[in-house]
């Protein structure tokens, strides 16, 4: 657990570092601050306009709260069904859930900002509310830019395990980068990738009853979208995910996890309000018994 504090720390020291570096004297020329006692604004960033990466950047005051509300449905096959396909057996808990979290937002830019959360998960919620988890807590640096027809948001995250499944197998935390590219095609058509490798830390070495426990995770989430408007979306996407057991002397062996694929849409309410329903499904699979429905929000105040 101390390890885990000095890399939470150094994180923040290197967040700070890195924005100081990247932007320089260029914030008194990209921000606008309301002079009126009080929360302070930056100007909006109208290099975004992807719906979906303008509202994860969240509010354009300089301190806001940011919410997130997710929901795991059953199969369309079996909706009373309170697990969803879990084909891998990986790591986890893979009941239905509802979940959000919530964090706070300090921006240190109209194009950067730091995030402290945590969030609540129901298990089962319409199955007797197994339980509640509290959900890893979470710091976060996150920036969004644009580069031509290119816009992007990384972050970069550490977080304390803290659901039993996880904490079964002996895993304390996770470092994560997590990315999101969407190049414009024209006529409304766009194509992009959500990239994130995440590494799990541990407190004591691997046992055989940790079963599927990974060191490491890649996921790569190509993307097709056509936005229909300057609010609504629809896209296709396919995730690729590829994991190092624990249980393998060789740290740079990788296994493969069943594709997925989604069907969804995107609705932006406001632009920091953001409403995406989809259908999760397995390409190789095609059937109701294995096609989920699933709803993330994610929106921001002050």
């Amino acid at each position: 657990m101390k390890s885990l504090i000095i890399l939470v720390l150094f994180f923040a020291l290197s967040a700070n570092a890195l924005e100081s570096a990247t932007t320089g004297n260029s914030n008194s020329s990209t921000m606008k601050m309301n002079q009126a006692v009080g929360n302070k604004k930056f100007l909006d960033d109208q290099e975004i306009t992807d719906t979906k990466i303008k509202a994860e950047g969240g509010s354009l005051s300089q301190y806001s709260m940011k919410f997130s509300l997710t929901y795991f449905g059953p199969p369309i096959g079996d909706l009373e069904n309170k697990n969803q396909p879990n084909p891998d057996g990986s790591i986890g808990n893979f009941s239905t859930a509802l979940g959000g979290s919530i964090s706070g937002r300090y921006r240190l830019s109209s194009k950067s900002a730091i995030s402290v959360g945590t969030g609540l998960k129901v298990i089962a919620p319409f199955h007797g509310a197994e339980r509640i988890d509290v959900n890893t807590p979470f710091l976060n640096y996150d920036r969004n830019d644009r580069v031509g027809k290119l816009q992007m948001r990384n972050s970069y995250g550490v977080s304390i395990a803290t659901i039993p499944e996880y904490r079964d197998v002996g895993q304390i935390g996770t470092l994560s980068y997590d990315s999101s590219f969407v190049y414009s095609l024209g006529n409304g058509f766009a194509a992009g990738v959500d990239f994130g490798p995440s590494i799990f830390l541990y407190d004591r070495d691997y046992e055989k009853s940790d079963r599927s426990a990974s060191r490491y995770f890649i996921g790569a989430y190509p993307q097709i979208k056509y936005n229909v408007n300057d609010k609504i979306n629809v896209y296709t996407s396919l995730a690729l995910g590829y994991q190092n057991l624990r249980s393998v002397e060789n740290e740079f062996q990788l296994q493969n996890r069943t594709i997925t694929g989604r069907l969804g849409m995107g609705w932006a309410l406001t632009k920091t309000v953001y409403f995406a329903p989809y259908l999760n499904f397995y390409p190789d699979q095609l059937k109701a018994d294995n096609t989920t429905f699933s709803f993330a929000t994610v929106f921001s105040i002050l």
